[in-house]
């Protein structure tokens, strides 16, 4: 026995001194890739852009393509990071090829010898499909291009087993990469498949909207055709008892939002979970804010975004609206984007901590009036078109322009209900 033992001692201890080499070479103290999120209008401007021309062109089954900016592409890849991971990403486009950087944060109490940043990077390369992905190194560690093949395929094995993700995944046909754009070829299905659109919200999220529709569909009787956006925030607040709420506010004020902007731009549920086309279905509804329903609109809009994803990106679609009004609407508003402001902030308290939850239902449950939700607005300039904006502002973030966003900011941040 004892010619075994030696053998058996060295692999125990060169297994785990191997996972420690691994971990050393993988796990760096810091992120080889930080940078901020910036959002503006532009960016707005052109997912938009991309949006609609699917919207017009594609058609069921039929290959259509899309055309994205290196740039773009980039932004998006550090947008995901920072929403998804609270990491960094960067995307640096050549003729046929991509770099991609990942920098992610790791952190264990169990194991705090394994925290830092996990970065990542790797090169897409062109095909005449999808971009193979080669060149691979996870801090110190470079990973042979044969096991990232084995990774992408059991990758791509575990997607084909879950139709709710093949089916999008399916559906892309070949991204062809230059300097100039990334144009990707697809082809279109009509809409989701039912499950991998209730696979977007869980069992728990989905009890909570029911009961928040539920809840709103017995108020909105009561209340006729017309409602005050303050009377039905309110009215749903009051609903869920203390003991529910105490539980998960931060959910429970994310499923109220959602009810309430589904309702207030008079869309029905069943565009995002199928199911509920069997709850009780709340009658049509103007909503106001401060007798307006263009300003109720902008308000729970603005708040769902800020609560489901964040504020950069609430701010920059409001102010792309307002622009894109500017040019071929009703002309740049600054009330609108008071609106806008009031409701991020709204959104963005309401999941900012489990306190800030239970704070802020605690005010919507006490009667609140629509005052509390919009500053003052009637002094503010609106219906600008985009020659008047440009005479009297000259751009966007000249000192004239902030001057009146810095008055919005002020008469936000004096909103009861946001103190």
């Amino acid at each position: 026995m004892r010619k075994y033992a030696l053998p058996v001692v060295g692999v125990l201890v060169a297994v785990p001194l191997a996972l420690l080499t691994i971990l050393w070479l993988a796990i760096e103290d810091r992120p080889r890739t930080d940078r901020k999120v910036i959002l503006t209008p532009e960016h707005v401007g052109r997912a938009k852009a991309i949006i609609d021309t699917h919207r017009h062109r594609a058609s069921p089954g039929m290959l259509a393509v899309a055309r994205v900016r290196p740039a773009d592409a980039d932004l998006a890849a550090n947008y995901l990071a920072s929403r998804l991971g609270n990491g960094s990403a960067q995307v640096a486009v050549a003729d046929r090829s991509a770099i991609i950087r990942l920098s992610l944060p790791m952190t264990s109490t169990a194991l705090p010898a394994i925290n830092g940043y996990l970065n990542l990077e790797g090169t897409l390369l062109q095909t005449d499909g999808l971009p193979a992905l080669r060149s691979v190194r996870i801090g110190k560690l470079p990973l042979p291009d044969a096991f990232t093949e084995l990774i992408a395929l059991r990758v791509e094995d575990w997607l084909r087993r879950d139709s709710e993700y093949w089916a999008g995944f399916d559906a892309l046909r070949q991204i062809r990469i230059s300097r100039d754009e990334l144009v990707v070829v697809y082809r279109w299905i009509d809409a989701f498949p039912h499950d991998m659109k209730a696979s977007m919200v869980d069992e728990h999220e989905r009890g909570r909207l029911l009961s928040y529709q539920s809840l709103l569909a017995a108020n909105s009787t009561r209340n006729g055709g017309v409602g005050s956006l303050a009377t039905i925030l309110s009215q749903l607040a009051r609903g869920t008892s203390p003991a529910q709420s105490a539980g998960d506010a931060m959910a429970d004020n994310r499923a109220m939002i959602l009810v309430a902007t589904f309702h207030v731009l008079g869309i029905s549920l069943e565009k995002l979970l199928p199911e509920a086309a069997r709850w009780p279905h709340p009658p049509p509804q103007k909503i106001t804010l401060d007798g307006r329903d263009d300003f109720a609109k902008h308000f729970m809009v603005s708040a769902a975004i800020a609560a489901y994803a964040d504020t950069a990106l609430a701010d920059a679609i409001g102010l792309y609206k307002e622009i894109d009004d500017s040019r071929y609407g009703s002309g740049f508003s600054f009330n609108d984007i008071a609106a806008d402001r009031a409701g991020t902030k709204f959104g963005e308290k309401a999941v900012a901590s489990e306190d800030s939850a239970r704070d802020l239902r605690g005010q919507m449950a006490s009667e609140i009036e629509d005052r509390d939700l919009m500053p003052e607005w009637k002094d503010l300039p609106e219906y600008l078109s985009e020659a008047e904006f440009k005479r009297r502002f000259t751009e966007i973030d000249s000192p004239a322009y902030r001057a009146v966003m810095q008055k919005i900011e002020h008469r936000v941040a004096d909103l009861r209900i946001l103190r």
